[in-house]
């Protein structure tokens, strides 16, 4: 609960900065160019924190398990050495290299847009190097089962980007937005480091490579990285295709992706978090009674938040678009074109949650091959849809690719996760599955009849229609006697009574 309010307020805090770019670049060629420039560091950020994460975290457990805390110390330095030196040269390569690796990105770029976005792309390389360091402190803090401050620290990271850039922009215009997540990054690290300040007596100046752990660590972590890399190759892809499309293609893309994954990133990522360490203690302890029910739970409360969610994007698009976008440079053109790009994203959020979950799964049983194997094809499918569907659909055709290749991969990994867990029942996701449709459903209906209310403030309208969406969706929810409702209801109960109780 603690963590998805963080989560709530680092969102709002994500789409305040998303109505003030909007405003001040819209989806123009400059902004593009920023797209295109963030892609490869990006990539690499994310992958070293989820990579070094979910690696960490199981093996760190299972050390703190024996109680060698020489060893477990000694190995975590070397990794943390290992890492900074890893990722400081891949830095350099790539600032050095960033004129032809963005010409191979956005091959549709014209010489002005390759120039502004290899003079970003340099500003912004550094969170190469921050992205590694932060998914090492986010696992060690996560072992512990420490997640408020991991969720704090991208409170701070926005907080400094909209301040940075609110201040700067009219005087150094899409440069003070590359300063800002340079340097709001790398204060990220200095605030989970202060979360372990207790700890830094442990840290030693070394390199051992023989501890066996870390080598098998070290095999771990290169499948992952393989694994979540292609993952993330989905926007290489997207934005290199998107690059000869018309002008705020990619823009548009960007901004409804971004729609899409608030409600993935406020409540599976809440979910998954939390659940990852259980499940890992869970394996280590051998309760497949256990791990089934919490497995499946977690399966449930992602559905539970992101097929009302899936509705809501859809029925409510161009409204919620407009609301938070349109202003400034953000045209009622690109308002459409945003529209379009969310309509089809919007049916790959549910799976996009799943994954999340199932993933984090095969790496608590130490199987980080078959997710990758089950990658390579999805990524095969992705390539194959955008092909097809570009055509037909422009931007629209990239989005949907997207979110069959990223169903296609959940039917994948579930039909293989069956093999690990004896006696996993379909039943026990695919009951509860089906009463949240109907409830979904029967949401969507009330939109549908709200929508010809004659009320005529754009903000109220959208206020009161979510409303009474959202309340009949968990009515019916109630009704139809899903377990998830009741236990949400529950847990909010006595998270305001806890709180009120510390408070007095």
């Amino acid at each position: 609960m603690v963590v998805a309010l963080v989560v709530v307020t680092n969102k709002l805090l994500v789409f305040v900065l998303e109505i003030l770019l909007a405003a001040w670049f819209g989806t123009t060629f400059i902004k593009d160019a920023y797209l295109v420039a963030l892609v490869i560091p990006n990539l690499i950020f994310i992958v070293g924190v989820e990579a070094i994460t979910v690696t960490l975290v199981p093996l760190f457990m299972r050390l703190l398990s024996r109680e060698n805390s020489e060893e477990t110390w000694s190995i975590v330095s070397s990794i943390v050495n290992i890492t900074l030196i890893s990722l400081g040269g891949i830095c350099v390569v790539y600032v050095l290299l960033a004129p032809w690796i963005i010409s191979l990105i956005a091959p549709g770029f014209s010489q002005q847009n390759l120039v502004l976005a290899t003079k970003l792309t340099r500003i912004i390389s550094p969170i190469i190097i921050w992205g590694g360091l932060i998914g090492l402190l986010v696992g060690i803090l996560n072992s512990f089962k420490r997640f408020t401050l991991a969720a704090f620290r991208l409170t701070f990271y926005n907080l400094i980007v909209i301040g940075f850039v609110y201040l700067f922009h009219s005087r150094w215009g899409i440069i003070s937005l590359a300063l800002a997540v340079t340097g709001a990054s790398f204060f990220q690290v200095v605030v989970l480091l202060l979360g372990l300040w207790e700890k830094r007596r442990n840290y030693r100046l070394s390199i051992d490579i023989s501890h066996p752990p870390l080598k098998g660590m070290a095999m771990a972590m290169t499948l992952v990285i393989l694994g979540v890399t292609l993952t993330q190759l989905n926007f290489l892809i997207e934005r290199a295709m998107a690059s000869g499309l018309a002008e705020g293609s990619i823009s548009s893309l960007d901004f409804a992706y971004k729609l899409m994954r608030m409600p993935f990133e406020i409540f599976a990522v809440a979910i998954a978090t939390v659940v990852f360490p259980n499940i890992t203690g869970l394996v280590i302890t051998e309760d497949a009674s256990k791990l089934r029910e919490l497995f499946a739970s977690a399966l449930r409360m992602t559905a539970f938040i992101t097929i009302p969610a899936t509705v809501i994007l859809i029925a409510l698009r161009t409204p919620l678009i407009r609301i938070l976008f349109e202003r400034g440079e953000f045209s009622a053109g690109s308002t459409r074109m945003t529209a379009t790009a969310l309509f089809y994203y919007s049916f790959g959020l549910l799976f996009h949650g799943l994954n999340y979950v199932i993933i984090r799964t095969y790496y608590a049983f130490k199987d980080y091959k078959t997710p990758l194997k089950m990658g390579l094809i999805a990524i095969g499918l992705y390539i194959l849809f955008n092909l097809v569907l570009v055509r037909r659909l422009a931007h629209g055709g990239l989005a949907l690719g997207c979110s069959l290749a990223a169903m296609s991969y959940t039917v994948m990994l579930l039909k293989n996760i069956k093999i690990k867990m004896k006696d996993l029942q379909a039943i026990i996701f695919l009951k509860p599955l089906a009463k949240i449709v109907v409830s979904s459903a029967l949401m969507g209906g009330v939109f549908i009849f709200m929508s010809r209310a004659p009320i005529y403030s754009p903000i109220l309208r959208f206020v009161l229609i979510l409303g009474a969406g959202g309340l009949t969706y968990f009515t019916v929810c109630f009704f139809l006697k899903v377990q998830e409702a009741s236990q949400i209801l529950k847990t909010s109960i006595e998270f305001i009574r806890g709180t009120n109780i510390r408070s007095l």
